[in-house]
């Protein structure tokens, strides 16, 4: 996080994949031949029958640089949501969102911060969770101001949150642990779980709570620069550590890039048979970006799409987990940029990733986003180039599909913040014009896009979405191609 962190204190008006040798010509013309089949399986089934999408209702404004609201928190919402850490309650039904201490404008009061929503798109704030700030013990070794990057974890009857506590561009940092039986709290402080010291291989921040399938042991994953990331059992019963030392390196990058990896997420999918660690790379204002490794163990080792570990400081910093969300800009509008220190939900079946970002050159006015994440054929996770609306996947009739299109590959390393878009053109009669080399495209399944292009074949999740820099619905694409890198589109409705 956090190594700038404190810069979100001024007064206001102070105010990267992937390639993969393995997919030759030969296999892309292989594939290219079974799509043809799908494809002309499913313009039979599309002659029987015309299925239109349902797109979502439109939401509330995002009411961006609000300064009203800045001495009014009732008035926040999805402001000042930093390094947020998504929970639903099963008891009843709620998410609720637990993030750094930050206010524009103002010193923070410590607490850590906790918005509540009923449906992931209107957030409220709710309060901070420890109502005394920042325990005396972690005060005492740490010095800090303000709490920073809590996560939460139901066990039992018992609401765990795990917050840290650290000062800019240090390693005496503390993860400490406070308890509720109340998702809103008030949490009172249990004790620490981990703490570093200078000269330490990792910096006690940026605790995130997983559960290993089957045993339902409990581990908590943790690191920020330095050496990287490191894996810690958990004792069960007290939420406190269940090992002495540091625990097992997962993921870092070498000195030349500073180190620079953060915000570790792990969470398992049943259906993929994958645990995933999603981590940040970069600096917090500028080239932040969300990056993601899989393993059949929650220890694991893991690994990007090429099989390169993500602990592999050998090779390209820019070359090692697979980009899956980074800054970008559809046409002239507007565009985000830093998006990271990521969360993720899995609510009964329905995947959601929620993360900070920052409007392009505004970097003193951080927002959280929720996006829908789904999942590419062969198990990486893919997220919406839109932010959540209530869209749902759904049967998508290919005689809507042609059309001009904005579209952004998130290239592993970024020449600016942003990545701008591109024109894609899918023509009805099955063609398309991508950066002025010709391809195909086809449609397999009920809503998913395949593009080939020369020796890269496109796989992508179409879903009808709410256009929120249009003001209106319209198709939207994530996918991954066949190098491991990840693309985005948008239909762009006035360009057909």
């Amino acid at each position: 996080m956090k190594k700038s962190i404190l810069f979100l204190m001024l007064p206001m008006l102070l105010l990267s994949g992937c390639s993969n040798q393995s997919h030759n010509m030969d296999k892309s013309t292989s594939d290219t031949a079974v799509l043809k089949d799908k494809s002309q399986n499913n313009d039979k089934a599309d002659a029987k029958e015309k299925v239109l999408p349902k797109y979502p209702s439109k939401p509330p404004e995002l009411n961006l640089f609000n300064t009203d609201a800045i001495n009014h928190k009732e008035l926040w919402g999805t402001m000042n949501g930093h390094d947020p850490a998504i929970f639903k309650d099963d008891a009843s039904g709620k998410y609720y969102v637990y993030s750094t201490d930050v206010e524009i404008g103002s010193h923070p009061r410590p607490g850590a911060q906790i918005r509540r929503s009923n449906d992931l798109i209107t957030w409220e704030f709710v309060g901070w969770a420890l109502e005394d700030g920042i325990p005396e013990e972690i005060q005492a070794w740490t010095n800090a101001t303000n709490i920073w990057a809590p996560d939460i974890i139901k066990a039992g009857n018992e609401y765990r949150l795990y917050c840290s506590a650290s000062t800019f561009g240090s390693q005496k940092s503390a993860i400490f642990l406070a308890v509720s039986n109340s998702p809103e709290g008030p949490f009172k402080y249990r004790g620490i779980v981990v703490k570093t010291d200078t000269g330490d291989p990792v910096n006690a921040i940026d605790a995130n709570l997983v559960v290993e399938e089957g045993t339902g042991q409990q581990y908590m994953v943790y690191g920020s620069f330095w050496s990287g990331i490191n894996i810690l059992k958990i004792d069960n019963e007290t939420g406190l550590a269940a090992e002495e030392g540091f625990g097992k390196s997962i993921a870092r990058r070498p000195r030349s890039v500073d180190g620079a990896i953060e915000g570790p997420y792990i969470r398992y999918n049943k259906d993929t048979g994958y645990y995933y660690l999603f981590v940040s790379y970069g600096s917090l204002f500028s080239d932040y970006h969300i990056r993601v490794g899989r393993s059949k163990s929650v220890t694991g080792p893991y690994v990007d799409f090429n099989g390169t570990e993500l602990t592999n400081i050998e090779k390209n910093p820019y070359e090692v987990g697979v980009k899956i969300a980074g800054g970008y800009k559809f046409e002239q509008d507007l565009g985000w940029m830093a998006l990271g220190h990521n969360s993720v939900l899995n609510d009964n079946g329905e995947w959601f990733l929620v993360h900070h970002a920052r409007p392009e050159g505004e970097q003193n006015w951080p927002y959280m986003q929720v996006r829908k994440l789904v999942w590419s054929e062969d198990g990486w996770p893919l997220v919406s180039p839109e932010l959540y609306a209530g869209e749902k996947l759904q049967k998508i009739d290919q005689s809507i599909i042609a059309g001009t299109y904005d579209r952004i590959k998130h290239f592993d390393f970024m020449l600016s913040v942003v990545e701008p878009s591109e024109k894609m053109y899918l023509k009805p009669d099955k063609t398309c014009m991508i950066d002025r080399e010709k391809g195909e495209w086809f449609i397999e399944g009920d809503y998913r896009l395949v593009i080939q292009v020369g020796n890269i074949t496109e796989r992508y999740v179409i879903i009808p979405s709410w256009d929120w820099e249009k003001k209106t619905t319209t198709l939207v694409l994530t996918g991954i191609d066949s190098e491991g890198r990840c693309i985005w589109g948008k239909k762009n409705n006035s360009g057909n």
